[in-house]
């Protein structure tokens, strides 16, 4: 009996000691064991190649505007979903109330897992506050973020999630100037905002769309994959023809800032124009006062480059 009631005190010291499951925060996504990933073609034929995904047609199909979600004084958001490569993607839109034009920011989201992801997730306070400054805004759930559709995890270095965001500018870019929400959208006025993996993602897709003018860079996802590691070519800033505008904590324990310091000697080594701040005691998404001057900083960059 006294041998059963230390074992059950054993078990209970092991309870108490098992780890605190933390709240949902933005976070790198981790790669999956080699054993789990669909393996892609060779890199002469990778889909993912930049060679690749700039010469792939984009938009097919259409944009549906499922409902209207919320109404603000400053802007109305929209639930929308499209199709990409055979998914059907999630998301919303930000529209301005007035007649515009009104330039067009894609808002990237960083990793969540999908079991705690949510379509208005923690970024959803950015894109509200550049649809309160006159910017539509385009915010996807990317694949395998709920409810969107999901697929077979492959070695693509953030592509097929970047293949979902040019979809959805050529399916917008479609509709830009006709009837509907995106009546007064000024495409030729487009901009990108990407957190953490969103960020690498962004820095993707401004190496395929040099229509893209100006990149706000939150911490992002920069060094985790190269050419090397991929075998194919992941990033080329020298054609991009955006500015760029990074921020970066330096308290960050998820994506080191180091990674942001050195992109952006690569940016300036490609003769971009290059805005960097650094952010005293801040982790990895930023809060109170830090939270708003970034804010301010974004919103006066964008009204810049865009405006």
């Amino acid at each position: 009996m006294r041998k059963i009631i230390l074992f059950l005190i054993f078990l209970a010291i092991l309870a108490a000691c098992a780890p605190i499951e933390p709240a949902p925060t933005p976070q790198l996504e981790s790669e999956a064991p080699a054993s789990q990933l669909v393996p892609t073609a060779s890199a002469q034929k990778s889909p993912y190649s930049l060679d690749a995904l700039r010469s792939r047609a984009y938009g097919k199909g259409a944009l549906s505007v499922e409902y209207t979600w919320e109404n603000q004084a400053e802007f109305t958001r929209y639930y929308i979903t499209y199709p990409s490569d055979g998914l059907t993607i999630h998301g919303f839109v930000n529209i301005p109330v007035g007649k515009g034009p009104f330039p067009v920011i894609v808002a990237l989201h960083g990793f969540i897992p999908a079991s705690r992801y949510q379509t208005r997730d923690y970024s959803t306070r950015y894109a509200d506050a550049l649809a309160r400054n006159g910017y539509i805004v385009l915010h996807p759930n990317m694949r395998n973020f709920p409810p969107s559709d999901s697929t077979p995890r492959v070695s693509d270095s953030l592509g097929g999630y970047t293949i979902d965001v040019l979809n959805l500018v050529a399916l917008v870019r479609k509709e830009a100037g006709q009837e509907g929400i995106f009546k007064n959208a000024d495409m030729d006025q487009l901009g990108i905002w990407g957190h953490s993996i969103g960020g690498g993602i962004a820095l993707r897709v401004v190496s395929v769309m040099p229509e893209i003018k100006a990149a706000v860079i939150y911490a992002a996802v920069s060094q985790r994959y190269s050419d090397q590691t991929a075998g194919f070519k992941i990033f080329d800033y020298a054609s991009s023809q955006a500015a760029f505008n990074m921020h970066h904590g330096d308290k960050d324990e998820t994506v080191s800032p180091s990674w942001t310091e050195r992109l952006n000697q690569q940016l300036l080594d490609a003769g971009k124009e290059v805005e960097f701040f650094s952010y005293p005691g801040q982790p990895h998404t930023f809060f109170g006062e830090n939270d708003a001057l970034f804010m301010k900083r974004m919103i006066a960059f964008y009204d810049k480059f865009l405006y």
